[in-house]
């Protein structure tokens, strides 16, 4: 996606939403696709007839003011817009558009409740441009001008408190939603753009590999917002040692809720890591669906029964694991764990969708050696093939 900065001139807006009309076309799923009519399909454009010049005059003698520049041609390609992005549906026409405080006092006065004073003086003076969406407004600050005429522009939504990061113009805004409808269909398995998301994953597990975890992470999380499975699971693997409190969450929202991630990396994979580095932080209660196809009903009823299968590991790491358990039952945790890191640079995998040792957080006994210390000891310690 290129984006322009600041203010955007209507052709530049032309061939910009064009391409972002028919991203969202070729990717979105046809229930995000309501209101959007045959012709609008047919023409790959989910706008409108762009604004006359007598209409864009009318609404800036309504509103007493001149429309920041951006938005202003924004109105001249398309007098409104459908799909926008992932949780905003329409975009206000100049039959329409007004200030909050005309346009929904309601909602002003929902806005104001709890609200910072600054927040308080910008519900007043905002201009609403939205229209249906998935709780949130789109709002243009005419107190926050820049040297160009561009307004700065915010989300309020009910699913955040205040107001959302600030955007120096209209058109920058719709960069940062594009930007996130592209990872949000990425990370759904429909991605907008997947080249290159396998040569991350590669460069990723080779740094995981030399121990350069954060480096990694971005790599796998890159790949995933291209449509990666391998992507997101490797990034959720990497962020079991590297914030293991709240893996359980990633796995829930990046790994067990796409099914793409699950058929690219195998299901045994998923069964004898995710589920357990899941079901050691959560219980499978309110989560049942999501372990459909992966649990059996049977093991969902007796879940603290469920016993993972084992993944292969080297023999010399597999005897350090051995003689680990063996001194934690002896009460030795400290010995235990040097016979496990010094282990660790011998660690190494044939599966392309593993990069560390993932039975040191799975293993009910060795788990509770693993502090969050030595979790990123265990992905910062180069291992197998790529040590040097």
């Amino acid at each position: 996606m290129a984006a322009v900065e600041g203010t955007r001139s209507a052709e530049q807006w032309r061939r910009y939403l064009a391409e972002y009309s028919a991203d969202v076309l070729r990717v979105a799923a046809d229930d995000e696709l309501g209101q959007v009519s045959d012709t609008q399909r047919a023409s790959r454009w989910l706008g409108f007839d762009g604004a006359s010049a007598a209409q864009l005059a009318l609404l800036e003698q309504r509103l007493g003011t001149a429309l920041p520049p951006s938005y202003r041609s924004f109105l001249a390609v398309s007098d409104g817009w459908l799909n926008i992005s992932t949780f905003m549906w329409t975009l206000r026409t100049t039959g329409d558009v007004d200030w909050l405080r005309d346009a929904d006092p309601d909602l002003r006065d929902i806005l104001l409740d709890g609200a910072t004073p600054a927040e308080e003086s910008l519900a007043d003076r905002a201009l609403l441009v939205s229209g249906d969406g998935d709780a949130q407004y789109w709002l243009l600050d005419p107190g926050d001008v820049s040297p160009d005429g561009e307004w700065a522009a915010y989300i309020w939504a009910s699913w955040y408190p205040g107001l959302g990061e600030r955007h120096e113009s209209f058109a920058a805004l719709v960069d940062t939603e594009r930007a996130s409808f592209e990872q949000i269909s990425g990370r759904a398995g429909r991605s907008v753009d997947p080249e290159g998301a396998a040569d991350l994953v590669a460069a990723g597990r080779d740094l995981a590999l030399r121990g350069d975890a954060d480096a990694a992470a971005d790599a796998f999380t890159r790949a995933a917002n291209k449509g990666s499975g391998a992507g997101a699971y490797l990034a959720v693997m990497l962020n079991a040692f590297r914030a293991p409190a709240t893996v359980h969450h990633e796995i829930r929202n990046n790994i067990l809720a796409h099914p793409h991630v699950i058929e690219e990396v195998g299901l045994d994979q998923v069964r004898a890591e995710a589920v357990p580095l899941f079901l050691h932080r959560s219980s499978i209660g309110p989560y049942r669906k999501l372990f459909a196809g992966i649990l059996t009903e049977e093991e969902m009823e007796a879940i603290d029964g469920f016993t993972p299968p084992l993944l292969p590991e080297p023999r010399d790491f597999r005897e350090a694991l051995d003689r680990g358990r063996q001194l934690l039952r002896n009460g030795l945790p400290d010995h235990a764990w040097a016979v496990l890191e010094a282990a660790l640079p011998s660690w190494h995998s044939d599966s392309p969708h593993r990069v560390a040792p993932t039975v040191l957080l799975t293993d009910p006994e060795l788990r509770n050696l693993i502090t969050p210390e030595r979790a990123r000891t265990v992905v910062t310690m180069p291992r197998g093939t790529s040590a040097p």
